[in-house]
């Protein structure tokens, strides 16, 4: 799944019957982690939570961690 150049890797848990994700492409630490128990709005929170962190780091004045581009 992919948002403004972010990309998100998604797994879900049988046990607490929810999709966890994370974004993979922003370096060694995911600056965004979000999660749902629901597969039909997995791109809505995954987007909301893109959208979240790019607006915390304008109303604080800190450049956000830019999507990393992978080459093969």
């Amino acid at each position: 799944m992919e948002y403004q150049g972010y990309i998100a890797e998604i797994e879900y848990d049988d046990i607490v019957k929810l999709y966890a994700g994370w974004v993979i492409n922003s370096g060694p630490s995911s600056i965004v982690i979000f999660e749902t128990d629901n597969e039909e709005n997995l791109e809505q929170v995954f987007q909301e939570a893109v959208d979240e962190y790019l607006t915390w780091c304008a109303e604080d004045g800190i450049e956000p961690i830019k999507p990393h581009t992978h080459t093969a």
